[in-house]
């Protein structure tokens, strides 16, 4: 019998300098992601993701409307995952790694971010988060 579990997160971005920079953490177990975790009690999944986001990194966020991806796949035998991630901008809060969970975290520009990231599928989800962003970009001129 295969087990579902389902997580929440975002990718959390800002502009410095007219750049795009992504915060980018690494897990203790080595490999570089985006902030999320389990959805806890009868949180949906925005809460979820803002609460994931505040305990992994010290930053409350605010998202970006309009942007919600799932990435499903199995991360051990009998299990299923589905990560739903959002787009978001740090509005607050104090950058602070979750010892327990995180060994690094940092911003990093955008071909940084793509070097990175461990796994393929973080990769595509990227790739739409910048695609989103900028269509929104151009969408205002």
């Amino acid at each position: 019998m295969t087990v579902m579990e389902k997580s929440c997160g975002a990718v959390v971005v800002k502009k410095m300098d007219g750049r795009l920079y992504t915060l980018m953490i690494r897990q203790n177990q080595g490999h570089w992601c985006f902030p999320k975790g389990h959805v806890e009690n009868n949180e949906n999944e925005f809460e979820t993701a803002e609460r994931e986001v505040f305990e992994e990194t010290g930053l409350k966020v605010r998202f970006i409307d309009g942007f919600r991806e799932s990435v499903v796949y199995s991360p051990r035998d009998n299990v299923m995952k589905e990560a739903v991630y959002f787009l978001a901008e740090p509005c607050g809060g104090k950058e602070k790694k979750q010892d327990e969970e995180i060994s690094e975290m940092h911003w990093a520009d955008m071909f940084e971010t793509l070097a990175l990231i461990t796994y393929d599928n973080d990769a595509v989800l990227y790739r739409k988060a910048v695609r989103f962003l900028k269509n929104q970009e151009e969408d205002q001129l």
